[in-house]
């Protein structure tokens, strides 16, 4: 069974289980076999509605915003990155990483400020954020937002291109270590961007397909799906060479991705129908409903 994998152009520490699995033969064992395919435009809505791709990544308001923003049935299949405290782990990072020269002492500091996000589609770095900003009062008007890829945040902060970078791990490392900016995520609640918006725990990132596609070949996601899971249990017994599987298939430095080992991110081989996922979910969409990209209230079961 051939499975199109979405090629996520940023070296994002959730996709480690996937590396993993690859390495590992985990797909090899259950005849499945990965072919990575390059995004076409910044996110693979469309790749995924046209059918050029099996398995997309991304945060759970982009598989939620798929469907109600984008009109396209998603279907979660694994879980990937979390954050916070769960099963006995704890891994979690700072987001927003300011200029220095850049004040933010209080919310209203982000007003007139050129924030980096991903892209504006309901992503996390952008409903995050925008829900943080409407629950502080920040006149969100005045924000000015630049939309760019994760990789590019380093050198546009930098440049003073942008203000402040909404970034992601391993990336906002390097721009502490290359003394760029500040965290500034505290501004706006307690701890970090993910722990003010959801509360603990926070699944950040997670592998999805579309209805249309698990309806064809539902063998074949629930085989990924178990590859992933049994993947989170390799990556805890050898975390060394999960991270150089990481950087093997990123082109990442291992060094860079030691530092950060598993202090950012924490892993958990759910079901693909379990509770505390849709709870997770419920989450989220009350972010997306408090951002003002969702006017209305929708069931997480659509999902599973």
């Amino acid at each position: 069974m051939k499975l199109r994998i979405d090629a996520h152009p940023d070296p994002m520490m959730g996709l480690v289980p996937l590396f993993t699995a690859i390495d590992a033969g985990l797909f090899a064992k259950r005849g499945i076999e990965p072919v990575f395919v390059q995004r076409s435009a910044v996110q693979a809505i469309e790749d995924m509605r046209a059918d050029r791709m099996d398995l997309t990544f991304s945060g759970p308001t982009l598989t939620i915003m798929a469907r109600e923003r984008f009109g396209l049935p998603s279907r979660f299949v694994s879980a990937a990155a979390l954050r916070g405290t769960y099963a006995g782990r704890s891994a979690d990072f700072m987001n927003l990483i300011a200029r220095h020269g850049v004040a933010i002492e209080r919310p209203s500091d982000f007003e007139g400020k050129r924030l980096g996000a991903f892209a504006l589609d309901g992503g996390i770095t952008h409903s995050a954020p925008l829900y943080l900003f409407n629950q502080h009062g920040v006149d969100v008007s005045r924000v000015q937002w630049v939309p760019m890829p994760f990789h590019r945040m380093p050198d546009a902060l930098a440049a003073g291109e942008i203000d402040v970078a909404i970034c992601v791990e391993p990336l906002v490392t390097l721009m502490l270590r290359r003394g760029l900016g500040r965290a500034v995520d505290e501004v706006l609640g307690e701890g970090s961007l993910a722990m003010s918006s959801t509360g603990n725990p926070s699944l950040v990132s997670n592998w999805w397909t579309t209805q249309a596609a698990y309806a064809r070949a539902p063998e074949l996601f629930t085989a990924a799906a178990d590859a992933l899971a049994e993947a989170v249990g390799v990556v805890y017994a050898d975390p060394s060479a999960a991270l150089d599987a990481m950087a093997r298939h990123t082109g990442q430095d291992s060094a860079l991705l030691r530092e950060i080992g598993f202090n950012t991110t924490l892993f958990h081989p759910f079901g693909m129908d379990d509770p505390e996922v849709k709870a997770m979910y419920r989450g989220w969409v009350a972010v997306l409903r408090g951002a003002g990209l969702l006017d209305h209230d929708i069931d997480v079961e659509q999902f599973f």
